[in-house]
C-alpha cells in the first residue's frame, strides 16, 4: 500500500474563491490532483491524465491536540451478518457482480437489479476510473461483488445498508463488503440504477478508506449517482428535505435520513473547485483521510478524517476555511428556482425543490428588528434571514449584529440581491474564532432588492479544537440577529 496516501503535502492549498466568478479554483484542483497521483501507486484504475503535483514521500502532520480517551473516534464497526449466498445468484458474464434473491423475489426483479448493478459498476470504476471494491474471498460464492435482494415490499421506500466483512491487514484501513436492499415493489429503472450506483459507490469507498462515517460514505455515493446518472423522485425529495433544514449539519458521524442530502456539498466543491475528472475529488478527499484503526477496538479510528483533509487544503487557515463553507451556505440560498447561474447552475433542474427555507422574511421599513433563530443550528449547518429593502431612501445603511452562544463560532456574510434575485455582491463581515458576536455595516444598497443574511456555525470547542464530526452527538447553538436603520 502506498504509505503516504494518508496525509496532504504543504504545497496542496485551496485558494479563496473570487466574489461572483464561478471559476476552477486551483487550490481545490491541486488537491484532486494530489489525491489522484497518491492514488495512482495504489489503484492502477485511476487514470493517470489529471496532472500530478511533485509531492515529497513523506509529510510530517501536525500534532493533534490531547482528546478525552472516552471520546469517540468513528463509527462502530459494524455487526451485520451476510445472508446466505442465493441457491442460484444472478451473475453477471461481464461484470464482477451478482445479485442475491430471496426466496420468493421473481427473476424479473433480480434480473432489472442485475442489469443496474452492471451499469453502476461501469460508470463508477470504468469509465470514472475509481477503484474496484474489494474481493471478498469467496464469501459469496465468488469474488464478485454481491447484492443482496432482501424481499420486495408492497409499499414504503427502499431500504439499502452496506456493511463490511472484515479489515484487511493493510497499511490503511481497507475492507471487502456487500450490500443489502429492500425494494418497493414498483420501482422504475431509475430507482434501481440509483440504489445499484450507491451500494458500488459505498463499497468503492470501503476500499479507500473503511474507517469513513457511515454519513459521508452515503453522501459521496450519493453524489456520485446524481453526477453520473440521472435525478430520480428520491433525489428531489433528499434536495427538498436538505433545504428545508438547512440547520442541520451536512458534516456528521452516523448515517441518517439526512445523509443524502449532505451530498450538496461534495456537488459544490465538484462544481467550483475541481478540475479533475468528474469524482476525483471527492474520492481524494475520502482516500486521503485514510487511516489505521486497531484491530481489537470496539470502533473505527477515522482520524484524520475527510473533513480534516479539506481543512488541511487551506493549511490550517481557520479564516479561510470559515469562507469556503460561508461560500457554500451562500450557494444554497441560490439553487433550484431561486438559481441566478453564478452559483451552481448545474442543479437548476430542481426548481422549487431546491430552495433554501429562511428562518426569518423581514421588511426594511420595519426596522429596528431583533429575531431569534428559530431552529438550534448544527455545526457546519446555516440560517438564513432575508431582508426585503422596501421604501429604502438614498443613502440607506443597514446596520448589522449577530451574538451567538459559545463556544462555537460563527461566520457570517452579508448579500445583495437585486430584483432579478442575481447576487450583486457581499460585504465583508471578518471571521472572529474567539468572539460571540459580530456587527457590519450593510452599505451601497441603491441598486440592491434585498439582503440575505447567511451565518453558519464553525462547530469546535477552542481553537485546539476543531470540530470533528466523529465526536457527536454534538450540541446546536442559538443565535440572535439584530437589524437597524443607521
Amino acid at each position: 500500500m502506498c504509505q503516504y496516501r494518508a496525509v496532504v503535502s504543504d504545497a496542496v492549498k485551496l485558494h479563496e474563491p473570487k466574489r461572483g466568478e464561478r471559476l476552477r479554483h486551483r487550490g481545490m484542483a491541486a488537491l484532486a490532483a494530489a489525491g489522484l497521483t497518491l492514488l495512482i501507486g495504489v489503484f492502477s484504475a485511476f487514470r493517470a491524465s489529471a496532472q500530478l503535483l511533485d509531492l515529497p514521500q513523506t509529510v510530517a502532520p501536525p500534532q493533534p491536540a490531547a482528546l478525552d480517551a472516552q471520546l469517540p473516534t468513528g463509527a462502530e464497526r459494524e455487526a451485520a451478518t451476510r445472508p446466505a449466498p442465493a441457491a442460484n445468484p444472478a451473475c453477471s458474464p461481464r461484470r464482477p457482480v451478482c445479485v442475491h434473491a430471496a426466496p420468493g423475489v421473481t427473476g424479473d426483479v433480480a434480473l432489472a437489479l442485475l442489469s443496474a448493478l452492471e451499469q453502476a459498476y461501469e460508470r463508477l470504476v470504468l469509465v470514472s476510473g475509481l477503484p474496484s471494491p474489494r474481493a471478498d474471498r469467496g464469501l459469496g460464492g465468488s469474488d464478485a461483488l454481491d447484492l443482496y435482494l432482501t424481499h420486495v415490499a408492497t409499499e414504503g421506500a427502499a431500504e439499502l445498508s452496506v456493511s463490511h466483512d472484515w479489515s484487511l491487514a493493510a497499511a490503511f484501513d481497507e475492507a471487502p463488503g456487500f450490500c443489502m436492499l429492500g425494494l418497493p415493489a414498483r420501482a422504475g429503472p431509475d430507482q434501481l440504477e440509483r440504489w445499484a450506483t450507491l451500494c458500488v459507490g459505498e463499497l468503492v469507498q470501503l476500499r479507500l478508506d473503511a474507517s469513513e462515517a457511515p454519513h459521508t460514505r452515503r453522501a459521496v455515493a450519493t453524489h456520485w449517482g446524481q453526477m453520473l446518472g440521472r435525478p430520480t423522485t428520491d433525489d428531489f425529495r433528499v434536495f427538498d428535505d436538505m433545504q428545508a433544514h438547512p440547520e442541520r449539519g451536512f458534516a456528521r458521524r452516523e448515517r441518517d435520513g439526512s445523509s443524502a442530502g449532505a451530498s450538496l456539498f461534495f456537488e459544490y466543491i465538484e462544481q467550483t473547485r475541481s478540475n479533475a475528472a468528474p469524482a476525483v475529488l471527492s474520492a481524494s478527499l475520502v482516500a486521503l483521510s485514510a487511516g489505521k484503526s486497531d484491530p481489537a477496538s470496539a470502533r473505527w479510528n477515522n482520524e484524520p478524517d475527510w473533513l480534516d483533509v479539506f481543512r488541511h487544503s487551506f493549511r490550517e487557515d481557520r479564516p479561510a476555511i470559515a469562507g469556503a463553507l460561508a461560500d457554500f451556505a451562500v450557494a444554497r440560498a441560490f439553487l433550484g428556482s431561486r438559481d441566478d447561474g453564478r452559483h451552481l447552475p448545474s442543479l437548476a433542474w430542481l426548481g422549487d425543490f431546491g430552495r433554501v427555507r429562511f428562518d426569518w422574511v423581514l421588511r426594511y421599513s420595519s426596522l429596528p428588528r431583533r429575531v431569534a433563530a428559530t431552529r438550534p443550528i448544527e455545526p457546519t449547518g446555516s440560517i438564513y434571514v432575508w431582508l426585503d429593502l422596501d421604501e429604502l431612501d438614498l443613502g440607506s445603511v443597514v446596520g448589522f449584529q449577530a451574538t451567538w452562544e459559545r463556544p462555537v463560532a460563527f461566520k457570517w456574510s452579508l448579500v445583495r440581491v437585486d430584483k432579478d434575485g442575481v447576487e450583486l455582491s457581499r460585504i465583508d463581515v471578518p471571521f472572529q474564532e474567539r468572539a460571540s458576536s459580530v456587527e457590519a455595516r450593510a452599505t451601497e444598497l441603491e441598486a440592491a432588492a434585498a439582503l440575505l443574511i447567511v451565518g453558519t456555525n464553525m462547530g469546535g470547542v477552542d481553537l485546539a479544537h476543531p470540530f470533528d464530526p466523529d465526536t457527536g452527538p454534538f450540541e446546536p447553538h442559538g443565535c440572535l440577529i439584530y437589524l437597524a436603520k443607521l
